[in-house]
């Protein structure tokens, strides 16, 4: 079988090859790792294990310049990418995407995780999402003598759906049909149909936007949702967003509004250059009615770094000034959890320092396996130290209350030469507090290389 493998790999990497324009690039990743479960040197047992990540790529296209000089234009009539995974020792097909584009239609074909783009009605009635799993997608898009854009989009084995944008019917309102027929059988299949509309209505120095959409759930009880939602940005700082869906006990569970409830939901957002606060409320309306409540506020010195990117673990440690974020959020008037998280340069492009606590609901396995559920508390400290220019020590400890687990450690990376490749080093040590969880101690010795190619 192997070899049969690695045969098709050498045809598909001659074929791609052989076209004039395709790009075709072998690449991947050696690991050789050396790892102890404790830190008794000479006396714990240690494993030195290599791992190979090895990948083929190819992309190809095929344009036409149309006109010359400096009103030529490059029209692109396809484009096409794949890759070949080496995965436990034999080559599986990675993520691809062959995208036709004609005058007429632009039809697309992707898989193995691969992404395109979502297709959606308002509320999410009907949903094409972008990403595909490990079956083939398909989407054929294309216009009606400038009267209507229709995207047809295929998910195997049972599943299609149907999106037409009406252009210019009633100037100034955007109008959309969607049709999705799934999850056919012998037996029947889902069918729902929604319409929807849209429309921008200036209020003096504010643009409002409101949508509005209803579907049906046709079978012989007949179920249906509507919804209605207004977006405006009342002042360049400031924007409040609000809608209400509702559906019957008929709509199928999972078709963007909530089955047999009524949604209220409201999210005001203030945004300027130092800070920006963020407060939501959504109100089921059910058999068993809910209460969600979120409040966010973040706080920078700098704009080094966009708001959604202060705290993400490859980024904090880039900015230049402290920033800080407090949260919140209540189910019922139940506390949910509530947080803070605060991150700093210390001494300016050496050390910094991230620190966090929250507290709320939170669940730890025992050493029994039973799940323990309880309102506790997590503290925290990350620490980033650029040594030099090659080594950089990411120390860290925290403090969990479920378990009363303390876990110290610290990472380093030591860049080789004049590269980007690194030796990285971590040591970890998990200690539980509690005796119901004593099982769970733990250390960590780990010293791995991993060289791309």
């Amino acid at each position: 079988m192997m070899r049969k493998v690695l045969v098709l790999t050498l045809v598909l990497v001659l074929a791609f090859a052989s076209s004039a324009m395709a790009a075709v690039s072998f690449s991947g990743k050696f690991t050789a790792k050396f790892e102890q479960k404790g830190f008794k040197l000479g006396v714990d047992p240690y494993s030195l294990e290599p791992t190979l990540e090895f990948t083929i790529s190819a992309s190809n296209k095929n344009v036409t310049t149309i006109g010359e000089d400096e009103e030529a234009e490059e029209i692109v009539n396809w484009d096409f990418s794949a890759g070949l995974n080496l995965e436990d020792s034999k080559f599986e097909l990675g993520k691809y995407k062959l995208v036709l584009a004609d005058d007429y239609f632009t039809a697309s074909i992707w898989g193995n995780k691969q992404e395109l783009s979502d297709k959606a009605t308002y509320f999410g009635m009907i949903k094409a999402g972008k990403a595909a799993g490990d079956q083939m997608r398909a989407r054929l898009e294309f216009d009606v003598v400038d009267v209507a854009d229709v995207a047809i989009d295929f998910e195997p084995t049972n599943n299609i759906r149907t999106f037409v944008e009406l252009n210019d019917i009633v100037e100034g309102f955007d109008f959309g049909l969607a049709y999705a027929r799934k999850g056919w059988t012998a037996d029947g299949a889902s069918n729902v149909v929604v319409g929807q509309v849209g429309t921008d209505i200036e209020a003096g120095s504010t643009t409002i936007g409101l949508t509005a959409a209803a579907g049906l759930d046709i079978k012989e009880d007949l179920g249906f949702a509507v919804g209605v939602g207004a977006d405006m940005d009342l002042t360049e700082q400031l924007n409040v967003n609000a809608s209400v869906t509702h559906a019957n006990d008929k709509w199928e569970k999972g078709d963007g509004v909530k089955k047999d409830a009524t949604v209220i939901s409201g999210t005001v957002t203030w945004t300027e250059a130092a800070i920006k606060a963020k407060g939501s409320v959504t109100q089921t309306i059910a058999d068993e009615n809910e209460n969600v409540i979120g409040l966010d506020v973040w706080y920078r010195f700098s704009d080094t770094l966009g708001y959604d990117d202060l705290f993400k673990g490859d980024k904090w440690f880039t900015n230049d000034a402290p920033a800080a974020h407090a949260y919140a959020s209540l189910t019922d008037v139940k506390l949910g959890m509530v947080g803070i998280e605060v991150a700093s340069p210390v001494l300016e492009d050496f050390i910094w320092a991230k620190a966090y606590g929250k507290y709320g609901a939170m669940s730890a396995k025992n050493d029994e396996g039973e799940e323990i559920k309880d309102n506790s508390y997590e503290v925290g400290l990350d620490g980033y130290i650029k040594a030099t220019e090659k080594l950089v020590i990411t120390p860290y400890a925290s403090f969990a209350g479920i378990g009363k687990f303390l876990t110290v450690g610290t990472g380093a990376s030591y860049k080789i030469g004049l590269s980007d490749t690194t030796i990285d080093l971590t040591l970890k040590k998990v200690k539980p507090f509690d005796e119901d969880f004593a099982n769970q101690e733990a250390s960590l010795i780990q010293a791995k290389v991993t060289v791309p190619f």
